[in-house]
């Protein structure tokens, strides 16, 4: 399994499974299966052949083995991407605390793909605290949302008492 999308087709191989070649054997196969955006297709097993020996000195050997061939699956999986609302802190002063920002603190964009905005959602007046979350995002236009599993954590918005003096 390809564990995470990237923005690159994978070409896979096929691999022996059972049984074992003579030394100096080889595997040469072809495969048709490819796969650039999370998901999953069949990789199918077109031709298989068991060469002797290296470059021009390698000879065809295949009708010395019994071969079975078995399509694979190719599978990639989105990345999982965590948006953290920020948190922030002030002193009581009768006005509202409220902070915009935001993090990615888990996963990555692949290239130039990304967000192109995030709602971040949070006010506190009084002495205390309360959550500042992420109520939204918006991809940017190339960006493709299968290819990603986007959730959201939130800050802490903290006011604290002011000092009389």
């Amino acid at each position: 399994m390809f564990p995470l999308f990237q923005k690159s087709s994978h070409i896979p191989t096929a691999t022996l499974t059972a049984g074992s070649l003579a030394t100096g054997d080889r595997l040469v196969n072809t495969v048709t299966g490819t796969i650039t955006d999370a998901g999953t297709k069949v990789n199918t097993l077109t031709e298989v052949k068991v060469m002797h020996g290296e470059g021009d000195a390698a000879v065809d050997v295949t009708e010395n083995y019994q071969i079975t061939k078995e399509n694979g699956e190719l599978k990639v999986t989105p990345v999982e991407i965590v948006l953290t609302a920020d948190s922030a802190e002030k002193v009581y002063d009768g006005t509202a605390l409220t902070k915009d920002t935001y993090k990615i603190t888990k996963g990555a964009f692949v290239g130039e793909e990304g967000l192109e905005s995030v709602t971040v959602s949070g006010s506190q007046t009084t002495v205390g605290s309360s959550a500042n979350t992420i109520t939204g995002h918006t991809l940017k236009e190339n960006t493709k949302a299968q290819n990603y599993d986007i959730s959201y954590a939130a800050g802490k918005l903290t006011v604290t008492k002011a000092s009389v003096e």
